[in-house]
């Protein structure tokens, strides 16, 4: 499948938002029946609508219709977007003299926000075009032919039927880079004031210690837990009273968690922050070809160190 699955944003109803079509956008299909009419279905829709669009080159077709300040930042790639969105699909007459109307399909996110990791080719490449057109505080429709959106197989869910154009509205709110969300996670779940290393590591220190010190290359033995931003459930942790060993300078450990360690004595607990750069990376970490951790994503892990040997 020609998208990225995440498993935290599951919940987020991704079959709205993600395609089953397994090849990119090709020339010669652009000049298929199918595509001929879906654009032929587009421009019959607007001219309903009273729809003024521009046309970028792939054949999305797109109006502005909240603009925003020209100085307002535009969504990065790698960044979090935080958006809005209806969708719905537009229907061809049944006869040659009816007209295009629209169907809607999607109301979840009419108002309350969408969170999504903007990974390249994530999310619908119509909507991802669209929304890098974009400012934050815009609004706009997006007319998308299927190659665009759900292509030739139709959506997961079965919503969008094959080879059918789509519409949606959309409000980008935000894009939001990983310091950005750091910052206002801590302030958002009053963790205090962190001290904050050379490397990006938020260290907040939450029991004291005992006298227990530990050089490099000590093996501890370590109860955490590991989650994401935005998810309560851990993507890893040890459970009940049980640890597991980590030895530092082991390369296996990734960055931020061995830093964190490093500063702690043993009976000490912290909450350790830290930016994919030194966490996951922009590869991000996925299990059975499903992404536990995005890529791009900041992580925070709870750790006590309990031994040393």
């Amino acid at each position: 499948m020609r998208i990225i699955q995440i498993a935290l944003f599951g919940l987020l109803v991704m079959g709205g938002l993600v395609s089953c079509n397994q090849s990119a956008v090709d020339p010669v299909e652009a000049e298929s029946e199918a595509f001929t009419k879906n654009i032929d279905d587009i421009k019959s829709y607007a001219t309903t609508k009273g729809l003024s669009l521009s046309t970028t080159a792939s054949g999305l077709h797109y109006v502005i219709t909240a603009p925003a300040s020209a100085t307002a930042k535009q969504p990065v790639i790698g960044e979090e977007i935080e958006f809005s969105y209806v969708q719905y699909i537009l229907q061809s007459p049944t006869s040659g003299t009816g007209v295009v109307t629209d169907k809607v399909v999607d109301t979840t996110y009419a108002t309350k926000s969408v969170y999504y990791p903007f990974v390249n080719n994530s999310l619908l490449a119509g909507l991802q075009e669209g929304i890098l057109l974009m400012r934050e505080g815009a609004s706009a429709t997006l007319l998308m032919p299927a190659r665009l959106a759900y292509g030739s197989q139709g959506s997961v869910s079965g919503t969008i039927p094959a080879n059918t154009p789509v519409r949606f509205d959309v409000k980008l709110k935000r894009s939001r880079s990983e310091d950005q969300q750091i910052s206002e996670y801590i302030t958002r779940t009053n963790l205090g004031t962190p001290e904050v290393t050379s490397s990006g590591l938020r260290f907040i220190r939450t029991s004291s210690p005992t006298s227990t010190t530990f050089a490099p290359g000590a093996t501890l033995a370590v109860r955490y837990n590991g989650r994401l931003l935005r998810s309560v459930a851990a993507f890893d942790s040890t459970s009940g009273t049980t640890t597991r060993d980590f030895t530092l300078g082991n390369s296996s450990i990734i960055k931020g968690f061995e830093e964190g360690l490093a500063k702690l004595k043993v009976g000490e607990k912290a909450t350790l922050i830290f930016p994919s750069s030194l966490g996951y990376g922009a590869a991000g970490r996925a299990a059975n070809g499903v992404y536990v951790i995005p890529p791009g994503a900041p992580l925070r892990f709870d750790v006590e160190v309990v031994s040393v040997r």
